[in-house]
This record gives C-alpha cells, structure tokens and sequence, in this order.
C-alpha cells in the first residue's frame, strides 16, 4: 500500500468511525455489539487494502459493515434458536415444555422427499453452474475465491449462480405445484 493510499484509509476511518458505530448500533440495537464490529471493520478493510487498491474507502467501510452486521445478526439468531430461556410464566414442569427431539416420522419423510427433490435439481443443472452452486453454498466460497478456481470472472461466477437459482427455483415450484 502506498502512503497515499494509507494516508487516504486512516482519513476514511476517521471520519467515518462515529457515522459507522451510530449506523451499526442502530442496526444491531447493543453499542458493544456495534464497537466491537466496527472494530472489525475497520481490521478488514485494513487488511484488504494492503492487497488491492481502494478508489473509495468510505464506501468499502460501510459495505463491509452491513456485510459483517448482519453476520453478527445471524449468529444472534442461531445463539437464540440453540439457547431456549424460560420466560416468568413457565411453571415449574420444565419437561411438559420440552419438544420432542426430532420430527415426526410423517414429517421425516416429508423432509427426507424434500432433500432428495433437492439434490435431483442441483444434479440437472448445467456443469458450470452446478459446480459454482456447489462451491458457494457447499463449501461456503466466494465469488472470488469460485472464479479463481474455475478459471472464470467474477460476473462469470454471478451468472452461473444466477443461472443455478433460477432453475432450483423454478425446478423445486413445479415439483410443489404438482
């Protein structure tokens, strides 16, 4: 990175830094929560610029916030689906309020049909929109990370996965409308 471009990154995050938290912590509803991502931030934009060149810090700041807020908000929501809490009305019984631990079996099959129907799609779609889709949401790459790999572009990689949606879409609304 070159001094003017990191003279440039420390003015963006300086200016922005009390913007940024502000628009976090309304995002989030906890100013810790929204310190503490800004802080990452702030460390990630740090590090992707001294690999690539950045034409407009401010705009990097605050796209890789709402990228990582609702990452944060994410991981909320699975703390909270994983850890149930009593409310004060929950009598003593807690195992009257316990759910089974699986499915039932009508619904096993119903989910086992569903994941099959699935996979049967994703198998039909054309070679390089598959192995994108496959890439993306299997082994949880990026974009980036998929074109360098299948040797194509970035906006190549978007339009498999364009591709690769429309048909899931499509093939999975015709198997429920039948």
């Amino acid at each position: 990175m070159t001094p003017e471009q990191t003279a440039k990154l420390e003015t963006a995050i300086r200016e922005n830094e009390g913007v940024l938290v502000k628009w976090l912590t309304r995002r989030l509803g906890d100013p810790d929560a929204a310190g503490d991502v800004a802080q990452s931030v702030f460390l990630r934009v740090w590090s992707y610029a001294e690999t690539a060149i950045v034409t407009n810090p401010k705009a990097l700041l605050f796209k890789t916030a709402g990228n990582l807020a609702v990452n944060e908000m994410k991981r909320r929501n699975t703390f909270n689906r994983r850890h149930i809490m009593p409310s004060e009305n929950d009598d003593d019984d807690a195992i009257k309020n316990i759910a089974a631990a699986g499915p039932n079996p009508e619904k096993q099959t119903s989910l086992r049909q569903d994941v099959k129907k699935t996979l049967d799609a994703i198998a039909a779609l054309p070679e390089p929109a598959r192995t994108a889709f496959q890439m993306s949401r299997f082994d949880g790459l990026s974009y980036r990370e998929i074109a360098k790999r299948m040797k194509v572009s970035e906006s190549s990689v978007e339009k498999y996965m364009i591709l690769a949606l429309k048909e899931l879409r499509k093939a999975l609304s015709e198997d429920q409308s039948s």
